[in-house]
């Protein structure tokens, strides 16, 4: 009897912890975002990371954690970010654009556009801006010119 109140106590108990953790990294998350969106990109940085330690299996930490690490000029962390999201799910187009937008900005074009390309697959509402984006690369690769 005291193992079935142990497991039962056990299971709610989990439950409840990771109704908590969402909890908790969903106000992470939306501050993150409040301090990006006020320009305050070193506060967003420090938010995201601890909605990230919070829950290292949510893909829009991880993306709104690059987001602000393409906002702070770190390409290289900003893809680890978005490469972590994507691999926690592979249907965030979100982070493929993101990474691809990390890509440009060091140079890759064709990382961005392959990136691109996924996003567009994976949300066909996007495919407008993502062809825009696409010609932009384009027209660099054409002219030889970096971004």
């Amino acid at each position: 009897m005291i193992n079935l109140l142990m497991k039962l106590f056990g299971a709610a108990l989990v439950l409840a912890c990771t109704s908590l953790i969402a909890a908790d990294t969903t106000e992470l998350i939306g501050r993150g975002e409040a301090l990006m969106r006020e320009g305050r990109v070193a506060d967003a940085l420090s938010t995201l990371e601890q909605a990230v330690a919070a829950d290292p299996k949510s893909s829009l930490a991880y993306t709104r954690l690059g987001g602000a690490q393409l906002l702070h000029q770190d390409h290289a962390s900003a893809i680890g970010s978005f490469r972590q999201a994507i691999m926690l799910d592979g249907n965030n187009a979100d982070a493929f654009v993101g990474m691809a937008m990390a890509y440009l900005h060091g140079g890759d074009y064709a990382l961005a556009r392959a990136a691109l390309e996924e996003a567009k697959r994976i949300d066909p509402a996007k495919q407008a801006k993502i062809d825009e984006v696409i010609a932009y690369i384009n027209g660099r690769e054409a002219s030889g010119g970096a971004h």
